[in-house]
């Protein structure tokens, strides 16, 4: 792999920036101010820590330098300084905009030309305070210039305290913010006023040619200072499709190595997981598994979580080993008994459906339109990993305030801390829309009953359901019904193997299901606002408002049988001498409370 980036326009002159401003400072001593006051670059620059022949250096560090190396785009962009604090820095640039030596070059010129009128220069620069009571001791700033949003930070080192899980940052040398670096890949620099790119590690470009995600120090030291580490080399080997470092692999595994006995190897390996459960915020934690899950491979992404023990850590509840769960039928259950395996079957074959890559002969014959569907939602296919890799937990419950919850929530809210509506209630959808929907074969929907529906209206009912259908949470029929196919064959499972005939009959029910409510148009009929409202049939039936709620599907149900003429006098004259003829809701049942009463004496 080349060493070198090829620069946008835009990125090159602000290179150019960077560069022209740390000169600036070095050889005019300029000043700014500084909360009130004016301050020079001399009494501001950190002592000890000055680049040859420039007061500052400027480098472009991390995912920027990775992803132009790689030859992806990358917007943000994070400028790490040598000897001045992010904020700071971030004030001198916005003074040597407003210089006359500035506006007299060259590169005033070219960055006009590129940012066209409407454009300011700088914006306004978002300040992140020191905050000594949280260890966090050195500025930091954010600002979008001529486009491009950039951080601003200092060169740093850590060092953790005692038990501290909050390190003490201070200034550090290239070398030292490399090494506290996640992985190799993300510790290269690109230095603005030599054009090269730094590689302190001495291992970032090889394992960045390699595909390898490895730790800059040993993964025991690296894991400790910082146990979200551990899951972002998972989500960066599924982003990339890198291989772990067999360090790494060992280290989470517990497997021995040259020096480490099996017995300290396990030790550890529980200790880091243990951390990982414990000493991260799991705000941090929703953020890297949401990734993961949204990327460009999440299976890939599950089968790390597994292969590296980690399942457990991140599809549980989290930091309640006394919880308890049980059964839809109140039978306790064993958190320790559960398995992912059926969470990575159900994910390989998605990933087969979704890719059509033709490992299933089952996954190659969904309807396209269906498919098309699902995959042009891109929130549709994440909701359907977070519901592939919480059947983990299957339908177990637990305790919640004064009820018992799916436990797929509770890790959702607390064990994620992803939104509400975003993804726990989606996921509620998800998980109730697959009983509403299992095995829908259209014959076992009525064609006529007692109960005054028929095919037609009884389908478009259960579309009707805010479970299957809610624009609200963004839940939709091609989403739902997929993730109910797949749950339909989660016995057809033997071992890794697809039972693929039994498979293909249960599709067949699918099939016919998506093409009849696709034929009849029945999606969007089924969400039309009713003909008639409540106050409109309490006034057409003289009924108590406290039976509407009853009455309501009925008047959905005509409207979906009579698509060729739903005026609300029609459906009204039909609601009228329906009820009279004692159907709707029984005459025993109309008055307020007697329901309530009849199931009491039942």
């Amino acid at each position: 792999m080349s060493a070198s980036i090829t620069l946008s326009p835009t990125e090159r002159v602000l290179c150019a920036l960077l560069d022209a401003t740390c000169r600036w400072i070095s050889e005019t001593n300029p000043s700014v101010e500084v909360d009130g006051e004016a301050r020079a670059f001399a009494a501001l620059q950190k002592p000890g820590l000055d680049a040859p022949g420039l007061g500052c250096e400027a480098r472009i560090a991390g995912g920027w330098v990775r992803d132009k190396l790689l030859q992806q785009e990358s917007h943000d962009l994070d400028v790490s300084l040598s000897t001045l604090t992010g904020y700071t820095f971030a004030l001198f640039l916005r003074a040597y905009l407003d210089t006359d030596v500035f506006r007299a070059s060259s590169l005033a010129t070219e960055l006009a030309q590129l940012a066209g009128d409407s454009q300011v220069a700088m914006s306004q620069i978002g300040k992140i305070a020191a905050n000594p009571e949280q260890s966090k001791n050195l500025e930091t700033a954010t600002a979008r210039v001529f486009g491009l949003e950039l951080d601003f930070v200092n060169l740093r080192k850590e060092e953790y305290v005692g038990t501290s899980r909050i390190p003490i940052m201070s200034f550090g040398t290239p070398l030292e913010d490399a090494l506290r670096r996640d992985i190799t890949v993300n510790s290269l620099f690109y230095n603005v006023h030599t054009g090269r790119v730094e590689d302190w590690t001495e291992m970032g470009l090889a394992d960045l040619s390699a595909g390898v995600v490895r730790t800059p120090m040993d993964p025991v030291s690296t894991f400790s200072d910082d146990p979200l580490r551990i899951l972002r080399c998972v989500r960066f080997a599924s982003r990339f499709g890198y291989t772990i470092h067999d360090a790494i692999w060992r280290c989470l595994r517990g497997e021995a190595s040259p020096g480490v006995a099996p017995d300290e190897a396990e030790r550890t390996a529980h200790l880091l997981r243990d951390h990982l459960r414990t000493k991260v915020s799991r705000e941090r934690f929703g953020i890297e598994v949401d990734k993961m899950l949204h990327g460009p491979d999440p299976l890939r992404a599950l089968q790390l979580l597994s292969e590296l023990k980690l399942y457990s850590v991140v599809f549980l509840p989290p930091n309640e080993p006394n919880l308890r769960y049980e059964r839809p039928d109140g039978t306790p259950e064993d958190p320790a008994a559960l398995d992912e395996h059926a969470a990575l079957r159900t994910g390989t074959l998605l990933h087969d459906i979704l890719a059509q890559d033709g490992r299933f002969a089952v996954a190659q014959r969904l309807p396209k339109a269906w498919l098309d569907a699902v995959r042009d939602n891109r929130d549709t296919v994440r909701l359907l990993w977070f519901a592939v890799a919480l059947l983990y937990v299957g339908d177990t419950r637990v305790p919640e305030k004064k009820a018992m919850v799916w436990s797929g929530a509770r890790v959702v809210t607390q064990g994620l801390k992803l939104g509400t509506k975003n993804t726990k209630d989606p996921l509620l959808c998800f998980h109730e829309a697959a009983a509403l929907l299992h095995r829908p074969d259209p014959g076992r929907f009525p064609r006529a009953d007692e109960r005054l529906l028929t095919q037609t209206s009884s389908i478009g009912l259960l579309l009707r359901n805010p479970n299957v259908t809610n624009e609200r949470l963004g839940v939709d029929l091609p989403g739902v019904l997929l993730y109910a196919f797949l749950c339909d064959l989660l016995p057809l499972w033997h071992g890794d193997a697809l039972d693929e005939d039994a498979a293909s009959a249960v599709l067949n029910e699918y099939t016919a299901f998506w093409e009849l409510v696709e034929a009849q148009k029945l999606r969007t009929a089924a969400l039309a606002r009713p003909v008639l409202d409540g106050n409109q049939i309490a006034e057409t039936l003289a009924c108590h408002r406290a039976l509407l709620h009853r009455i309501q599907p009925y008047v959905v149900a005509w409207q979906l049988d009579h698509r060729d003429d739903p005026r609300p006098e029609a459906c009204a004259s039909w609601l009228r001498s329906t009820w009279d003829a004692g159907k709707l809701v029984p005459p025993d049942e109309r008055t307020p409370g007697a329901d309530k009463k009849k199931r009491q004496k039942q």
